[in-house]
Parts: structure tokens; sequence; C-alpha cells
């Protein structure tokens, strides 16, 4: 045999010899998860790509001379829904006026007549509802990371009984962070 041949033979039974034989390798695996600053909705739904944060139905009335009060409910059921920000996140929630107001007064509509209605932050509904602008203050908090409920409180004042029907109004509710 050759000095080539020998040679070649000696390397070729190292390299196997050292990848068949017992042994051990050590390395690192990084491993990482990053928390970011946010919100997500929790008891609300997703249809079409619109958020869907539940409803106020006040009920069935013959007419409207008393005050008529009520509050969201979830669209997962049950309560209301919620908003979970990440700890220590500021956040604001604001409604807007809905698509049927005239001069800042919501209302609900039905083959043209409406039904006036306000929304507000609190039981007491002393604290009116609105977008940050004229009639009405946001909703303000600081995320605490577990979901935290929001109500939203509705009231529907005497006035004149319009036609009967179902009278529907939709708002837009915006939450920023």
């Amino acid at each position: 045999m050759n000095n080539f041949a020998k040679a070649s033979a000696t390397l070729l039974g190292l390299f196997s010899a050292s990848a068949w034989a017992a042994g051990e390798l050590q390395g690192q695996l990084n491993v990482q998860l990053t928390v970011g600053s946010g919100c997500t909705i929790t008891n609300g739904g997703q249809t079409g790509g619109t958020n869907t944060f539940g409803t106020l139905a006040f009920g069935d009335y013959t007419g409207l001379d008393n005050i008529i009060d009520g509050r969201s409910l979830g669209s997962g059921g049950g309560s209301s829904f919620g908003v979970q920000c990440s700890l220590g996140t500021n956040y604001t929630i604001a409604i807007d006026n809905g698509a049927n107001s005239a001069g800042g007064q919501r209302r609900m509509q039905s083959g043209g007549e409406f039904i006036e209605y306000d929304l507000y932050q609190d039981s007491a509904r002393a604290v009116p509802w609105g977008d940050g602008g004229a009639g009405g203050t946001v909703l303000a908090g600081t995320g605490t990371g577990t979901s935290e409920e929001v109500i939203v409180y509705g009231r529907v004042p005497p006035q004149t009984t319009p036609s009967p029907g179902t009278y529907l109004d939709t708002v837009q509710v915006t939450i920023s962070w």
C-alpha cells in the first residue's frame, strides 16, 4: 500500500470512529418572549373584521312617560364586555353619538321616527359617556393585565311616545392605548 492510501485509511478510521463513539455535546438554546403594550376585548365577538362588544337593550314598553334604564350585555353572553390591557398600559374608551344623532343627542330610529337616549359610565347615570368632545367624557384606566368589565349604562328620558316599532342605533366604541 502506498503512503497516500495508508494516510487515507488512517484518516477514514479516525472520522468514522469518533462519529460512532459514545460522547456528549453541549450548547445553549435562547428562549424569548416579548410582552408588548396593548389591549384586547373579552366577552366580545368579531364578525367579518368588525368587533362586536354586545348590546344595550332597553326592553319592551307601550309608552315613554317614565325614565327607562338599561345596561350593556356582552356579545359572548352574560355580563358586559371586558378590556384586558397589559399591566401599566394607560387606555381610554370613547363612544360616539351613534348613527342617528342630532345636535349631539343620541337617538334610536325606526321608520323615520326617533327615541332619544343617553349613555353613562356609572350606574348612577351621572357621568355621560362621550367621544372626548363636547357632551361627555371618555373612560380612562390603567391595565392590570387581567380582564376588567366595562358596563355601558343607558337611559331613555321621558318623551313623547312614537309609533310602535323596533327602534335601533349603533354607536362606535373606540379603545385607545
